[in-house]
């Protein structure tokens, strides 16, 4: 059974180091419009925060751009996990758009940190080409500045996952997206969302539809077999839609039976949200200041959701009770389900992708389990 909050499960905190602030200007950034502050998380909150959950947590360092607090006050946030690890913290990830790491950076992941085993993810839409939505504020493509982010952590021998964003620009472009993530040696995993943005219930002229971006999965997959390279790294959502396939739990959210209220957002300002793909400005759940040493976050958001202002979200799950996919796909993603909701077209395109998705990879992939090893 599908559930906004999966309360057996653990959390994975989502901490917005600093609020939306960013030294890039994405063009589709989605949290440039979020009523949040602008300044950094303090070690304190981090505290309050870690000591309000009862079981174990991840903990993601985002943004916005979370290295753009700098080099001192990330550190004064790293010691406060390192009290809580690996009792409570038991996994640090960074997701980070990589402009800004340099040595000094890595020395202080990899050396000053290195009893955290903190992993990196970096955003990069594919080549040159493919990236030209994420800009600087002078207009300039991140490319090339990341690209070397990749070759200065080969030199410390690490490795690092890639978020990409396949927007309109990038749809035939698979061919060239597969050819440029095999030239990246240090790449520990994929992971490609669609850029579903939407204004006055409408994509916006960059988005795809999700038919356009079952196609492009679909492509990136027949390649993904032709030249092997599951032998080298795993790409999300071929991963979790092979494993679904196969009777596999995935970690993903969008195949997984933990969504929107199992992944918490950590705002600057003590906003407490789910997921950030839904918005703050729309779903806060508490604030830093309203919890106490005797309400424990995981009941928070148990009774949180139980109220009327998440009816629409519990609407959307029960749609999929009578669906024949329902074991596959878990609802899929409830964001992008509820930011469609107001376009019937794309409500149903949606749900159409998941069956496109389902009977291509059944007949590609089916009872192939070398290819659903997420080791």
């Amino acid at each position: 059974m599908i559930k906004l909050y999966d309360e057996n499960s653990d959390l994975n905190l989502i901490i917005k180091t600093a609020g939306n602030s960013c030294n890039i200007n994405c063009k589709y950034c989605f949290e440039k419009i979020k009523n949040v502050a602008n300044y950094q998380i303090n070690p304190q909150d981090l505290k309050n925060i870690l000591n309000s959950i009862k079981k174990k947590c991840s903990i993601v360092f985002h943004g916005g751009e979370p290295l753009i607090i700098g080099k001192k006050n990330f550190c004064n946030l790293l010691n406060v996990i390192r009290e809580y690890f690996p009792k409570k913290v038991n996994i640090v990830r960074i997701q980070t758009n990589g402009t800004l790491i340099d040595n000094e950076w890595l020395d202080i992941i990899y050396n000053k940190y290195k009893d955290l085993n903190i992993e990196i993810a970096i955003s990069l839409d594919g080549n040159e080409y493919m990236n030209q939505l994420r800009v600087d504020y002078n207009g300039i493509n991140t490319f090339k500045k990341v690209r070397t982010s990749y070759r200065l952590l080969e030199k410390w021998g690490k490795s690092a996952g890639m978020l990409s964003v396949i927007s309109k620009k990038s749809l035939n472009y698979y061919n060239e997206y597969i050819n440029f993530i095999s030239s990246i040696p240090n790449i520990k995993f994929v992971k490609i969302n669609a850029l579903f943005n939407i204004e006055n219930n409408k994509l916006t002229k960059d988005s795809i539809t999700p038919i356009e971006y079952a196609n492009f999965i679909e492509n990136i997959a027949i390649i993904y077999i032709k030249t092997k390279l599951y032998k080298k790294l795993a790409i999300e959502p071929l991963l979790s839609i092979l494993q679904r396939i196969n009777n596999i739990e995935s970690r993903y959210c969008n195949y997984s039976c933990r969504k929107c209220f199992n992944f918490i957002c950590i705002y600057p300002d003590g906003k407490i949200g789910p997921c950030d793909c839904l918005s703050i400005n729309e779903f806060e759940l508490t604030n830093l200041n309203n919890l106490s040493k005797s309400i424990f976050l995981e009941d928070t958001i148990i009774k949180t959701i139980s109220s009327t202002k998440y009816n629409t979200l519990n609407e959307i799950i029960s749609k999929c009770n009578n669906c024949d996919i329902q074991n596959f796909c878990n609802g899929g993603c409830l964001s992008q389900r509820y930011y469609f909701k107001n376009n019937k077209n794309l409500y149903e395109n949606y749900c159409l992708s998941k069956h496109k998705l389902f009977e291509c990879f059944s007949k590609l992939f089916i009872n192939k389990k070398e290819y659903t090893n997420n080791d």
